[in-house]
């Protein structure tokens, strides 16, 4: 009895021992590859592409990879390979790590980079973009842009605000080409707006 359960389990066990063979060998691969680029998620996605196309057919059916869907074998794949590339190339796999982190300070440093202008609403003029002016203490003109809805949006859609309102404006500063003057240009981009 024994050796009838061992029996019907035994293909099991060899098609999982031959996934991680070629989950392996794809580690392998995909290490040798981002160790010569700099290591994002991009470039890791074009090394898994590159070890996956050095499969043979056999192997590429052992792990499930559809060549006519490749993304989506890479999604299926992707932790498996990963896993196997944290034993083989562990700096690379930390590089990673890091790389994810970095980008989550950045995105959370960039939030923190709101700025805020208090003045009298002056005008609004479609330019390159709807661009809002608003005049401080001193008289000195302001501009900002609408890119994006923001909090407060309505205010100027509903035609609420009128000149000579006293506005707070929450911005970003982002850098865009402006062809007029042929070069990068920093804008004002409002993320919201507060009638005073």
């Amino acid at each position: 009895m024994k050796l009838k359960l061992l029996l019907l389990l035994m293909p099991f066990a060899l098609v999982a021992q031959k996934k991680e063979i070629v989950y392996k060998k794809l580690a392998n691969s995909t290490c040798e590859c981002i160790k010569t680029k700099e290591v994002t998620d991009i470039n890791l996605g074009i090394c898994i592409f590159d070890a996956i196309n050095k499969l043979t057919e056999k192997e590429r059916k052992t792990v499930n990879v559809d060549i006519d869907d490749k993304m989506a074998s890479i999604e299926k794949i992707a932790e498996s390979v990963g896993l196997e590339m944290a034993t083989i190339c562990p700096d690379v796999f930390l590089k990673i790590a890091k790389e994810s982190d970095t980008e989550e300070t950045y995105v959370a440093q960039e939030d923190e980079l709101d700025l805020f202008y208090t003045g009298t609403f002056e005008s609004i003029a479609a330019v390159e973009f709807n661009t809002i002016y608003l005049l401080d203490d001193k008289n000195v003109k302001q501009e900002f842009i609408w890119l994006f809805s923001f909090d407060g949006d309505n205010l100027f859609i509903k035609n609420k605000i009128v000149k000579g309102d006293k506005l707070e404006i929450h911005y970003r500063q982002q850098e865009f080409f402006d062809p007029k003057q042929n070069k990068y240009r920093i804008y004002n981009e409002i993320t919201s707006i507060k009638l005073l």
